[in-house]
């Protein structure tokens, strides 16, 4: 097992309880989407790299209905803690998606704004149905996007800033097989320098 990093507290998800939470997640989804699917059709899955590549790539081989995956890369953070409020594309989907089934995977939905512009820019697209699955959800209280919130959930972490299993801290610790707790002096001192 690689080690806890200096700049964490603790381990807030094992390896084994992330294994089993995504089995049970993708259960959910497989159920949902098992009465939703017609005959020939398939669902797209769109992970938001980077952060959700892990986690979309252990989801997807556990979903049990016909699908495929297209990727979308954006940008919206500012620095480590803070999002910008303003989500920029680097990298958009290939696929199309007008009256196909598309489920966006995310990391971690905190203030709602990356989903909920993915949320928008695909509804341009005329998908037949749009849904969304996060590994993580922040409060929310932290919402700047009123009311939005995931389809599918796999924990709720709190006010706690958490790094691993593709979330990082400068771009460092996505390689961690669980999700840790970075330490509090870390996070205030980042705050210090805004």
């Amino acid at each position: 097992m690689i080690p806890l990093p200096p700049c964490c507290d603790n381990i807030l998800y094992t390896e084994e309880q992330i294994k089993k939470r995504v089995v049970e997640l993708a259960q959910e989804i497989t159920a949902y989407y098992s009465k939703v699917l017609q005959e020939g059709e398939y669902l797209i899955l769109v992970p938001v790299l980077k952060g959700s590549y892990m986690f979309a790539a252990d989801l997807s081989r556990h979903i049990e209905v016909p699908n495929t995956v297209d990727f979308i890369a954006l940008s919206s953070y500012q620095d480590s803690l803070t999002s910008s409020g303003e989500v920029k594309i680097i990298m958009d989907t290939r696929k199309s998606m007008c009256q196909k089934h598309v489920l966006i995977i995310e990391d971690i939905i905190d203030t709602g704004y990356t989903l909920s512009f993915l949320t928008n820019l695909f509804m341009t697209r005329s998908p037949k149905s749009i849904k969304t699955c996060v590994l993580l959800t922040a409060p929310k209280k932290k919402r700047m996007v009123a009311n939005f919130h995931a389809d599918f959930v796999g924990y709720d972490i709190g006010e706690r800033f958490v790094v691993g299993y593709g979330l990082d801290f400068g771009e460092l610790y996505r390689n961690l097989p669980y999700i840790a707790e970075l330490k509090q002096e870390i996070i205030d001192e980042i705050k210090k320098k805004k």
